[in-house]
């Protein structure tokens, strides 16, 4: 396995990984261990892994230098958000096809082999399938909310957004589209935009499987999807720009429960591809509680821009 560091040691010059798999961590030391261990159980070996670590102490690195020292570890001595510390991770990696997940991912022994050679049947960006590690009943419900677009199951296919969980894009794509927008919070749905306007497809690999861990309490759930509503909300805003109509009909459509109804349509059909209706009967009320909670923050924004615009003065 050819990894960080290795290739930077030694006076003999060594050809670079093919692959870079970067993980932006910050207070990860609780599932950091895992997800390395898993890394180092791949099937398929050439790659290096980028670990780019914001936490201000020191346990996460305690993990990653003391059991993994041939990853290639970088503590930033300032906060990042998760995009700006994937960027660093990038400048960091010396592959040309780039892999991104999270410290609190768990890939399956074949999940980098299968995204590799999806990459190389169609030459396009690959997004691999998201399971559910633990199998309490609100876990099960906040992947659902989350992931139900990337459960495993069904044929390969085109989706409209790569979560940075697994996802997988040619360096030359990735500059191309101008990396993610570090400050933002939802760079990975800014930079698939990006991607798909350029003409790059995002293809699923359902066969491709990661298992999230979540560690999220119903009520920080509930509150992380609010928030995250509010800020979905205030960047399409910015795409349409002075379209105040467009606004208008978009907040009327997602304060009126005609996106919810089109949601749980999605997720009923994401789920009866993916053989989970029962995990989706037995958690449809934290299903229906993270919507609705997304698209209160998101309506919530609409209205707010639209107040702001009506109050603003004519030049």
């Amino acid at each position: 396995m050819n990894r960080g560091n290795s290739i930077r040691q030694g006076p003999e010059v060594k050809t670079p990984p093919r692959i870079a798999v970067v993980i932006a961590a910050y207070e990860s030391h609780a599932t950091i261990g895992r997800c390395l261990e898993a890394l180092e159980g791949q099937t398929y070996q050439d790659f290096e892994t980028v670990v780019v670590d914001s936490s201000p102490g020191e346990q996460t690195a305690e993990v990653v230098r003391t059991r993994f020292p041939d990853v290639n570890y970088w503590h930033s001595p300032a906060r990042l958000f998760p995009h700006a510390a994937r960027n660093d991770g990038v400048r960091r990696a010396t592959a040309r096809v780039l892999v991104f997940t999270d410290p609190d991912i768990y890939a399956h022994p074949n999940w980098l082999e299968r995204m590799v050679r999806a990459h190389d049947e169609t030459g396009e960006a690959i997004v691999g399938a998201i399971d559910c590690v633990g199998r309490r009943w609100h876990d099960r419900g906040i992947h659902i909310t989350k992931f139900s677009k990337w459960l495993p199951g069904g044929e390969r296919r085109e989706v409209d957004m790569g979560p940075t969980a697994t996802l997988l894009v040619p360096r030359s794509d990735y500059d191309a589209a101008g990396g993610f927008s570090g400050a933002l919070i939802l760079g990975d749905v800014d930079f698939s935009t990006a991607l798909r306007a350029r003409g790059r497809a995002l293809l699923f690999e359902p066969r491709a499987v990661v298992e999230h861990h979540h560690t999220q309490s119903l009520t920080s759930f509930i509150h992380e999807r609010w928030t995250r509503g509010v800020m979905y909300g205030e960047l399409r805003a910015a795409r349409r720009g002075s379209d105040r109509l467009g606004l208008l009909g978009w907040f009327l459509v997602t304060a009126l429960p005609v996106r919810f109804v089109r949601n749980a349509i999605l997720v009923f059909s994401q789920c009866t591809r993916a053989s989970r209706l029962g995990e989706l009967a037995a958690t449809s009320p934290i299903v229906a509680a993270g919507y609705a909670a997304s698209l209160s923050g998101e309506a919530l924004a609409y209205a707010q821009l639209l107040l702001s615009r009506r109050s603003r003065p004519r030049e």
